[in-house]
């Protein structure tokens, strides 16, 4: 029930309502600070105002008024007070609300479900516009929904030009790694390979450095799973995972393997597990055993929720056999907890997975980016200065940490919590043991030292016993190819016309589903048939050069 407030209108000097007789608008010219307040906007369609606070409207009746476009744009009108809204109708025509989206003393939740169904690429830009007697009398209510509103822009924004960016690498990637896969099987080889034997994925955060020393004694007790970030640090400790998993497919990501790559040392018996899309020169010069995998996406959050893969995947599988996909949270560590359980290792237990900026690291001790900053750093710009300068730049927060206390973490980290907060399987099946960092949801933290002592079991991988699947071969590599060289030299010739409507759209994209991803994205940020065409078709035609590049070399490697 909500806590009742002494408001009341009163008419002089000004129209107005207070609360404990502070003023909503301005005591002396509630006009002229609703016009200060909505003065020089761009106002026009594709623009969203977000008005916190509304009592007798007098700034959102003089945007309406000043504003011919105003009807064109999305206009949003929160009022914390149903009180204070009950005055406002007992005193003044409200039909300056019409057309308006307004909420009333809603529950946050209620406003922020509104929020996620806006489509960010939808906007070309917005405003939120305070009115202050109402904001200064609820002001932890609208500074949550107004953060909610600007993480989530921000953050849905942010995914789409980063899936932009990234699929076209993607794509490229997968046609270069194409001859790297020869004589590879896929992870539906490993299915349960466990067998209910317990694991220790291993994250790259800060805290890992403190518990080195004691993972290193039982490493050979114990299979462990290692992040790609974490080998390094792993490798120089004299730690050797049993497996790796990799799905980066930026360039930075080859110095994860610094150690291999540059004959340092030697795979041995360490399998890596390489998503099909990660960087193409780790699965050209890894030596070792290596299982290509697939990440995919849940599309909702029960159980009954399907598996998006990636759509250059739906054609490959036309040739090979499915391949079994990989949940992933956006983080290579989600998907390492998701290959153990997929292995069938029980329990699972996790560390190194901080989530949070402990001791202000970006990452262990002795990792890539650590020894990037300490070969540069020196008495006068400390390493700890440049991982502070890193920091500085994210979208800093803080969230519940392992000791009860809140920890410094950021906005990409707490949509990773978000993940784990959908995933209930993991209770009682996957613990937490990292040292320091946050406390993420569904993952009991455990005394690691504990854990891994009742856990101690050794791991005999002659024992082992993979499944027999298909090995991705010569000819099932140039089918898929030229398959793909065919269809983007015919996807080309229609392209154009495909734009010229929804249904032609989805048409053609029913044709090229492999263009499914990278045609939306564009057409969304290139409204222009013309300039989303052109920028697609020179897509197609780099992606054609890597077809042909791989056709060639392996046709040469046969011959």
């Amino acid at each position: 029930m909500n806590k009742l407030h002494p408001f009341h209108f009163i008419s002089a000097p000004n129209p107005n309502i207070l609360l404990d007789e502070r003023p909503f608008h301005s005591r002396a010219n509630p006009e002229r600070e609703a016009l200060n307040l909505v003065k020089d906007l761009t106002v026009k369609e594709g623009y969203i105002f977000l008005f916190m606070g509304i009592g007798l409207g007098y700034h959102i009746e003089i945007f309406k008024k000043m504003y011919k476009d105003a009807q064109k744009a999305t206009i949003v009108a929160i009022e914390k007070s149903s009180q204070a809204f009950t005055v406002l109708v007992n005193n003044k025509d409200i039909s300056f609300l019409e057309g308006i989206h307004l909420f009333i003393d809603e529950n946050t939740r209620i406003i922020e479900s509104f929020f996620r169904q806006l489509n960010p690429l939808s906007f070309k830009g917005y405003r939120i516009i305070r009115l202050r007697g109402a904001f200064s009398s609820f002001e932890n209510y609208y500074t949550e929904l107004e953060n909610y509103f600007k993480d989530l822009l921000s953050g849905k924004l942010s995914d789409i030009l980063t899936r932009f960016t990234f699929e076209t690498l993607w794509m490229k990637n997968i046609v270069e790694n194409v001859p790297s896969l020869i004589g590879r099987r896929s992870i539906n080889s490993l299915k349960n390979v466990l067998d209910n034997k317990p694991a220790l994925v291993i994250g790259a955060g800060p805290s890992l450095f403190q518990q080195l020393e004691v993972i290193k004694p039982i490493s050979r007790h114990i299979c462990i799973i290692a992040v790609d970030t974490a080998l390094e640090p792993l490798l120089k400790t004299g730690i050797k995972p049993d497996f790796i998993v990799t799905l980066d497919a930026q360039y930075f990501n080859l110095f994860d393997f610094h150690h291999i790559l540059a004959g340092k040392s030697q795979p041995g018996e360490m399998i890596l597990i390489a998503d099909i899309v990660a960087n193409p020169g780790i699965l050209k010069y890894w030596h070792g055993p290596l299982f290509f995998s697939v990440t995919a996406s849940k599309t909702g959050n029960d159980v009954n929720s399907s598996i998006e893969k990636y759509p250059l995947m739906l054609l490959l599988e036309n040739f090979f056999d499915e391949i079994d996909p990989l949940d992933c949270g956006g983080s290579v560590s989600t998907t390492a907890i998701e290959l153990a359980l997929y292995l069938g290792a029980q329990p699972v237990m996790v560390t190194g997975l901080d989530l949070s900026y402990t001791n202000f690291m970006t990452h262990v001790n002795s990792s890539p980016i650590f020894t990037l900053y300490y070969n540069k750093s020196h008495r006068f710009n400390t390493i700890q200065s440049f991982m502070l300068k890193i920091i500085r730049k994210r979208k800093l927060q803080y969230v519940k940490g392992l000791g009860g206390k809140d920890v410094l973490s950021d906005f990409v980290f707490t949509n990773y919590l978000k993940w784990f907060a959908g995933k209930k399987e993991y209770s009682g099946n996957v613990f937490n043991v990292t040292e320091n960092g946050a406390d993420i949801p569904h993952l009991k933290h455990r005394n690691f030292k504990e854990l891994v002592r009742n856990s101690y079991l050794k791991i005999n991988k002659s024992e082992w016993k993979c499944e027999p699947t298909q090995i991705f071969s010569d000819d099932i590599s140039l089918q898929f190819l030229h398959t793909l060289k065919d269809e983007i030299i015919s996807s080309r010739k229609e392209l154009f016309d495909s734009l010229k409507s929804a249904s032609e759209t989805d048409n053609f994209l029913h044709k090229y589903p492999f263009l499914k991803n990278i045609l939306r994205v564009l057409k969304s940020l290139y409204p222009a048939a013309a300039s989303a065409c052109s920028h697609i078709q020179l897509f197609l035609n780099v992606l054609e050069r890597h077809v042909d590049h791989s056709i060639d070399k392996i046709e040469s490697n046969r011959h």
